[in-house]
């Protein structure tokens, strides 16, 4: 029998259906030919297929009931797991320094002095470092008090609080460069060029009150009789005049060869200075590329007119110029209070 006669399961091995429970009905093997036998088994009772159209149940039957099998009971007379104990840790033995016997007084001293630094852990403390920098703090700050006291000696002088006014007066006078805060005016102005490198420049009367000894008022010939009118924007009390007298610049071509425009041009020799109301300076100059000035007493004006008196002849070589130049101009004083 190769199927179960209440559900119709394939009967594997065993006195019951694996599927129903029922008991299987033995019956008589027959006799296999092994010349005609296919080694296949015979199929069970065909089962109609579902009709697609018929839709499911809502609820499926339940399973048929079971009878207990034999290889349930062996699944639950199933042995434990033996339980194995895990070995406890082996405490690994503390090195432990040899018995060199009894310790005599110094080296009791050190054990005991030993013994207060150090903790249960075996680490020393901070507090021998705690107690070197605090006394690192205390001697930096007793030298910075004996340096930064305040006596009322001078160590440079060696002498106490001296207010009195005795001693040299001091030679700069009171005041600021108030030359940026005017403006220029020139008769006549060379028109602007091109340097020795292809740059355009120009000679405006503006160019003497720029603070750049390279840029220069700059006008064609002898300009003996000239005069440079600068305005301020208040009334100043000027103290100090001054200009540099020619063009202070140097320059160099492409081929590397220099041309020195303070030598090549005139320079102005003589100027006299005429302040507001007619008040007059006049001022000898010398060859120097540098700012050359005057003091004066205190004049208080808005206009200052500069007179071009002497003037040198144009230079010589590659840099020489017909031209008359001015690179700066210096009026120092203090503005009025507006």
């Amino acid at each position: 029998m190769t199927a179960c006669t209440a559900c119709g399961h394939q009967i594997g091995v065993g006195r019951f259906c694996t599927n129903c429970g029922a008991p299987v009905e033995s019956a008589p093997v027959p006799a296999v030919d092994w010349r005609t036998d296919t080694a296949e088994r015979k199929l069970g009772h065909p089962v109609a297929a579902a009709d697609p159209r018929t839709p499911p149940a809502a609820t499926s039957p339940p399973p048929p009931p079971r009878y207990p099998l034999f290889a349930d009971e062996l699944d639950s007379w199933a042995p434990a797991e033996p339980v194995v104990d895990e070995p406890l840790p082996i405490e690994e033995p503390v090195d432990q320094a040899p018995y060199l016997g009894p310790l005599n007084q110094a080296d009791q001293a050190y054990d005991d002095q030993a013994y207060v630094y150090e903790e249960d852990d075996g680490r020393r403390t901070a507090l021998p470092w705690v107690l070197a920098a605090l006394a690192v703090l205390a001697v930096v700050a007793v030298g910075w008090w004996y340096l930064a006291r305040d006596d009322g000696t001078d160590p440079a002088s060696g002498r106490g609080d001296d207010t009195s006014s005795e001693g040299s007066p001091s030679s700069e006078p009171d005041g600021v460069e108030v030359s940026g805060r005017a403006s220029a005016k020139a008769p006549t102005t060379a028109p602007p060029n091109e340097d020795v490198n292809g740059q355009q420049v120009s000679y405006d009367a503006s160019n003497m009150l720029d603070g750049v000894a390279e840029t220069a008022w700059r006008t064609p010939g002898d300009a003996s009789g000239t005069a440079l009118t600068f305005r301020l924007r208040e009334p100043t009390e000027l103290t100090r005049l001054g200009l540099i007298n020619g063009y202070a610049k140097t320059s160099v071509d492409g081929k590397g060869r220099e041309f020195d425009w303070y030598l090549g041009n005139r320079r102005v020799v003589a100027v006299v200075w005429v302040l507001g109301d007619g008040h007059k300076e006049r001022q000898q100059l010398t060859e120097t590329r540098e700012l050359q000035t005057i003091d004066i007493d205190p004049v208080t004006t808005s206009k200052v007119v500069l007179r071009l008196v002497t003037v040198s002849p144009p230079g010589e070589g590659t840099a020489a110029r017909d031209f008359t130049a001015v690179s700066e101009v210096s009026l120092f004083g203090v503005p009025a209070p507006g």
